[in-house]
């Protein structure tokens, strides 16, 4: 037999050495992610509750012993806007929170019924064929009356829950575990839609429109977790002073698959969940994050930081209190941060609405209304609104010259000028609509014209770096 050469020898050495490496790479991953898989599932496991894999485990084995000609019931528990807890309370604290619920819910079990924890705030309840239907409501009311009671924090601070509970029965609502835990899924949805707070029953009735809403509601569960919701901010232009006199804060979702994604595909979604509460605590943390970097950027700025609160946040009676809770965290002044509404009509139908802006109006924080339009019966009860800021609807730079439409807008900049309110005119696309504008007298706008809406770093460029002068000529 020939001597192999050294060189040879040299390159199935290193061939063997090459995939020794790279198997060992993929074992070390193997076990990682076979550890952290396991973490996962310990960290939310309490006393007297299985996994989420050995509930899926239970189910598929009970369904090959009965066969289909037997019936159980599966229980699912969502506990609702459990994210604002988390946000309120912080971690540690929530834990505590879900471990007493859970040991209530195993309380008002029967010891051969079994309860699983899916995720942090779901849970799953196997139901065996020694119980009916009406066993399986009864059931479902006494876990809703045991999440519902009050729980102590710190001593002194009770924390009231709710949850959103769905029933599923084998085999008529699925004969698999992943069957039955997506038509439980998608009843628990209908619930949550509507508010929360309530217990259904699968049904085949509940629409395709809903199962497709049902998919974005757990990616947005899913997201909220990941952190994959952002901030983008758009420029607001002080064309008398040719500088940057303010920013709106505008949500984005960094979904994995389908890019950046607006407002639209998903806010209605968060607003049937409760979501939408948890967005508005986020994003006010996320801004001031967001404030502080920038004024230690730029110190001697003095830019006003503008946020959105939808109507159903401003329906709740905590939001004065979340928000003060939020700005002492960060011992933040709320002077420049403009709480900015969509729908003026909120100030004469709730109480609730217009306790809340006050309330938060003595904590600093400044009122802007979004997209006022060319309505005289508005104009009238502008002077008993608490508001500080007016966005004029483009509308009136849309629509043809017109008496009407001048004098309305000439009416309103000079009550704006009467009585100390900012108005900045909206969707400025081109130096026509720039133009008309100017000849209104009114010095505050907003529009692509000036720049797109980006993302924070961004943002800093564009304060140091663009020439207003030269977008703005006299």
């Amino acid at each position: 037999m020939n001597d192999i050469n050294p060189t040879t020898a040299l390159v199935i050495f290193l061939f063997i050495a090459l995939g020794t490496m790279v198997a060992a790479y993929f074992l070390f991953i193997n076990v990682r992610y076979t550890e952290r898989k396991w973490r996962e599932e310990r960290s939310i496991m309490v006393e007297g509750i299985i996994s989420r894999s050995a509930m899926n485990s239970l189910i598929s084995s009970y369904i090959s012993k009965i066969g289909k000609d037997a019936m159980f019931s599966l229980i699912y528990i969502d506990i609702d806007r459990f994210s604002e807890i988390v946000q309120a309370f912080g971690e540690k604290e929530s834990a505590k929170i879900i471990e007493k619920i859970t040991k209530r819910m195993r309380q008002a079990l029967p010891k051969d019924c079994k309860a699983a924890r899916f995720e942090e705030d779901i849970f799953v309840i196997f139901v065996p064929v020694d119980y009916d239907q009406g066993d399986a409501h009864e059931l479902s009311r006494r876990i809703q009356e045991q999440v519902n009671e009050s729980i102590t924090l710190f001593g002194s601070t009770d924390v009231n829950l709710t949850a959103s509970i769905s029933i599923a029965y084998f085999p008529m609502h699925g004969e698999t575990s992943k069957a039955l835990i997506n038509s439980l899924k998608l009843a628990n949805y209908t619930v949550k839609k509507t508010g929360g707070n309530a217990i259904r029953l699968y049904s085949e009735d509940m629409s395709e429109t809903e199962a497709e809403f049902l998919d974005y509601y757990y990616q947005i569960k899913n997201a909220i977790a990941k952190k994959e919701f952002l901030l983008y901010y758009h420029p607001i232009i002080d064309i008398k002073s040719k500088e940057v006199y303010g920013v709106e804060a505008l949500l984005r979702w960094n979904h994995p698959e389908h890019g950046l994604l607006s407002p639209f595909k998903f806010i209605n979604i968060m607003e049937q969940s409760g979501d939408i509460y948890w967005v508005g605590l986020w994003g006010l943390e996320s801004l001031i994050k967001n404030y502080y970097e920038f004024k230690q950027a730029y110190p001697k700025s003095n830019i006003k930081f503008t946020f959105n609160i939808s109507p159903k946040q401003l329906m709740n009676e905590a939001l004065a209190v979340d928000f003060q809770r939020v700005l002492k965290k960060y011992k933040m002044n709320a002077e420049n941060i403009v709480l900015e509404i969509v729908e003026f009509a909120l100030f004469d139908k709730h109480n609730v609405v217009l306790q809340n802006i006050t309330q938060l109006k003595t904590l600093g924080f400044q009122f802007a209304v979004d997209g006022f339009g060319l309505d005289y019966a508005t104009l009238a009860k502008l002077e008993s609104m608490p508001l500080d800021t007016i966005k004029l609807s483009k509308e009136f730079l849309n629509e043809e010259h017109s008496y009407v439409k001048s004098r309305f807008v000439n009416l309103l900049v000079e009550f704006a000028e009467k009585n100390q309110k900012t108005i900045i005119s909206e969707g400025i696309e081109n130096e026509d609509m720039l133009g008309m504008v100017k000849g209104y007298n009114i010095d505050i706008v907003q529009g692509f014209y000036f720049a797109r809406p980006m993302a924070f770093d961004n943002l800093k460029l564009y304060y140091k770096e663009t020439d207003l002068e030269n977008l703005i000529k006299n």
